[in-house]
């Protein structure tokens, strides 16, 4: 199959054959699960079609038209780096839905569930083939939706809208900031195409000298540091593990939390090789290291540690992919897109353990497990290995790309203290050891919590637990197996997928040379450094929690989850008192301030302008205006006045009603008078509809006004009225007879405008469809969802006749 080809049926498939599972489901039932499988397998294989191109420094290219007008078509681009986030979806994917045939329970919404999950892997694979910043945000922000819906899945527990609710507002919004970045990065460079960017020196060297260079650095970095839970977005991961165990495995180790790490890697080329960079990638990620590191030991939920752990290990990734200076533009980036892959396998596996231990014991409180390495001698297996791996135990992968972390940091820390001086030569592979002293610890406490010591005996464990179905234990088997095979021959993995990444983003990019043993080391002595000090301050795992907790509930407003919901919940309250300030009840009101603010529109140009042109209040009724008036012209205006006049002047609503109705209907006669008679037919439908609606409401409510109106309020109201009147009458004779310079009268610009700007001849059409599009789609919006809301009133109606009650 043709490679660009491959590419895109790979991105497409998902979203097309997502819509076909709920009919699939009525013939496979349960085993729907595995049809799910297979799409993901295929797609797997699509993606792997490309390694060929990238191992030889070939990427795959092509677009297709999407808007020409706006510039702008559908562009993928399949590099190393694409290639290698693709296979990871696709093939941490085909794990995630087989082992969900044997997690999900057959009482579930299964069609909903896989088909989220199928969206989610097209969303993912459109980010990593994307070569378009505008198609970037779009599969980037259907992420976001995806995510909520599989976060949420369970909706009828608060616990998963609050997380689903809290992940789409943070993840979601970072978005909105990056899609700012994106529309700046277009101003300076003048394309929205990834790789034209990064492949031009001009274009580079004009963005980095320009004065925006620093504002598109931040607002892209703050969409990928929201999407990766970087700084202070971290809140949303933990409240995110609400959703299903596999779902967390796909979204939260692998896939979804990749996303942000992977735009720092795509916009590499493009944004690294400054100080502001090096300060704000790696700063963030090395905070937020440490920080999530430590804040893990306080966690008792399993899958919490694994999330706080998830946090501390994308870290890692930012922190190596911000190692970058102008002479070493590429200091860490293939430790990052190792430990990227590495980082992959191993979680992957410990979610799906996660998952296993609390199917079979019913729960994931570590403070109730313990002792489980007898009844489940496979999983305590998989789960050593595991979390060793994350640990940097060696023969492991996660050893190796651990020890490229140490040494690119005592590169970096050299370099830095060359060029500004200071103790940053100590300061960064001191951190990069303080992050895997508590990786070590983290990952100690949950083999020890759930495996180790004497088996509990509370009661929410059953007495007897034994080892998972082989659905569900195979996946993880397999995984482990990679992390094995990785670590013992990693010239496979780094030759076919680390090298061609490396060397398509980084120009100059040296050959990776990865192996178990270099000797004795300063990274290796770092890496026994890091065991001696965690196995150390192990001993002190629970003390450190116990002051943490204390910690917290002394100083809870320390917290950022503290501040997200008191701004949420606050939220609420400004609503509803904004609410009621703007909007007290009184239609009154609203008359009067919208007319009020029609007489500022009039008034406030003249003002501005008359002031230079010598334009006065009088000058506003033009002089040479002409009284003449046809007799029926005289009297359908006068009949019109009466009608007004009625309409605010009967004491019985019935009749003002009537007399308001009147009105409308008259000016539908005066629009055929002046040849409209589509506003015309619209007018009729308008008031017959109005009318109907009024005398309905008529029926339930007085047929008297209720309250007298105060002699003031009469005055203020006719004074209103009354310039209301004066500045419509001159705006319409002054658009009559011509209108006071500066200003154009509308009809100019659109008669002048459409046939050019739109190709299209009813100039009434084309405002609509064209000049005033979005205010059209407005209105179908709003037409649509009163139609909705009128169905499902008369829906439940009809239920609730249907049961009797009515």
């Amino acid at each position: 199959m043709d490679p660009f080809n491959a590419i895109v049926i790979a991105v497409f498939l998902p979203f097309i054959l997502a819509w076909t599972l709920p009919v699939l489901y009525s013939v496979f039932k349960q085993r729907i699960g595995w049809i799910s499988a297979l799409i993901a397998f295929t797609c797997f294989v699509l993606n792997a079609q490309i390694i060929p191109y990238t191992m030889a420094g070939t990427p795959v290219t092509g677009s297709f038209t999407w808007l020409p007008a706006a510039g702008l078509s559908l562009d993928f681009y399949g590099d190393g780096m694409a290639v290698l986030l693709a296979l990871i979806v696709s093939g941490v994917g085909v794990i995630i839905m087989s082992y969900s045939n044997g997690y999900m329970s057959t009482k579930e919404d299964l069609p909903r569930y896989y088909q989220w999950l199928l969206l989610f892997m097209g969303a993912m694979l459109g980010i990593a083939y994307t070569d378009n910043t505008i198609q970037m945000f779009i599969f980037w922000e259907l992420t976001s939706i995806t995510s909520f819906m599989l976060i949420g899945y369970w909706r009828e527990r608060p616990e998963s809208v609050y997380g689903a609710t809290k992940a789409f507002l943070i993840t979601a919004g970072g978005g909105l900031f990056m899609f700012a970045g994106f529309l700046m990065l277009r101003v300076v460079t003048g394309t929205y195409g990834i790789s034209e960017v990064a492949q031009s020196s001009e274009l580079l060297s004009t963005l980095h000298g320009s004065p925006l260079y620093v504002a598109v650095l931040v607002l892209i970095f703050i969409g990928a540091a929201s999407k990766s839970a970087q700084g202070p977005f971290y809140i949303w991961l933990p409240n995110a593990m609400e959703a299903p165990t596999p779902v967390s495995a796909f979204l939260h180790s692998a896939t979804m939390v990749k996303a942000g790490v992977y735009l720092v890697a795509r916009m590499h080329p493009i944004l690294s090789g400054t100080p502001e960079w090096l300060i704000l990638v790696s700063g963030t990620g090395m905070i937020t290291m440490v920080m999530a590191g430590f804040m893990a030991f306080r966690q008792t939920d399993i899958k919490a540690i694994l999330a706080y752990s998830t946090i501390s290990q994308l870290a890692y990734l930012m922190t190596m992919y911000g190692y970058s200076t102008a002479e070493h533009p590429g200091l860490g980036f293939a430790a990052a897109t190792f430990h990227l892959l590495n980082h992959s396998t191993f979680k992957a596996t410990l979610f799906l353990v996660a998952g296993i231990v609390a199917h079979e014991a019913t729960t994931r409180d570590i403070r109730k497990l313990g002792g489980l390495r007898k009844e489940m001698p496979k999983t305590f297996i998989v789960a050593v290995i595991a979390a060793a791996s994350m640990a940097g135990v060696p023969p492991l992968n996660g050893f190796l790309s651990k020890e490229m972390f140490y040494e690119t940091s005592l590169e970096i820390g050299e370099l830095v203290s060359e060029t500004y001086g200071g103790p940053w030569a100590i300061i960064f592979p001191a951190v990069a050891v303080a992050g895997g002293v508590f990786t070590l610890m983290y990952s100690i406490k949950l083999i020890d919590g759930i495996f180790l010591g004497e088996r509990t005996h509370d009661h929410d464990v059953p007495h007897h637990v034994h080892e998972a179905p082989w659905v569900m234990l195979a996946p993880a088997v397999f995984l482990v197996g990679l992390i094995i095979f990785f670590g013992l021959y990693p010239t496979f993995p780094i030759s076919v997928l680390i090298q061609p990444a490396y060397s398509g983003l980084v120009p100059h990019a040296d050959h990776l040379h990865v192996a178990l043993w270099h000797g004795v080391t300063t990274p290796l002595l770092m890496t026994i450094a890091t065991f001696a000090i965690g196995l150390v301050l192990y001993k002190f795992y629970d003390a450190i929690a116990a002051w943490q907790n204390s910690f917290n509930d002394k100083l809870p407003w320390i917290s950022v989850n503290y501040w997200y919901d008191a701004t949420v919940n606050n939220a609420k309250g400004i609503t509803h008192k904004f609410a009621a300030f703007a909007q007290p009840g009184p239609i009154g009101v609203y008359v009067k301030m919208t007319l009020l603010f029609m007489i500022f529109l009039i008034f406030w140009p003249v003002y501005m302008f008359g002031i230079n042109l010598g334009i006065g209040v009088g000058d506003l009724l033009p002089a040479g205006i002409i009284y003449d008036a046809q007799p029926y012209e005289i009297v359908l205006y006068s009949l019109m006045i009466l009608a007004a006049l009625g309409a605010a002047l009967l004491p019985r609503y019935l009749p003002a009603v009537i007399s308001l109705s009147e009105l409308g209907f008259l000016v539908a006669l005066l629009y055929v008078y002046l040849k409209a008679p589509d506003l015309a037919m619209t007018q009729v439908c308008v008031e017959t509809l109005s009318t109907i609606i009024f005398i309905l409401v008529l029926i339930k409510i007085p047929q008297k006004f209720k309250e007298p109106m105060p002699a003031g309020k009469v005055l203020v109201n006719l004074l209103i009225s009354g310039v209301v009147s004066f500045g419509v009458l001159a705006v319409m004779l002054n658009a009559n007879l011509g209108v006071l310079a500066p200003f154009e009268t509308f009809n100019y610009y659109f008669i002048e405008k459409a046939l050019a700007m739109t190709g299209g001849l009813n100039v009434v059409n084309v405002i609509v469809v064209d000049f005033r599009g979005y205010d059209t789609i407005g209105e179908i919006s709003v037409l649509s969802l009163a139609a909705l809301g009128v169905y499902s009133l008369i829906l439940s109606r009809a239920k609730k006749v249907k049961g009797g009650k009515e």
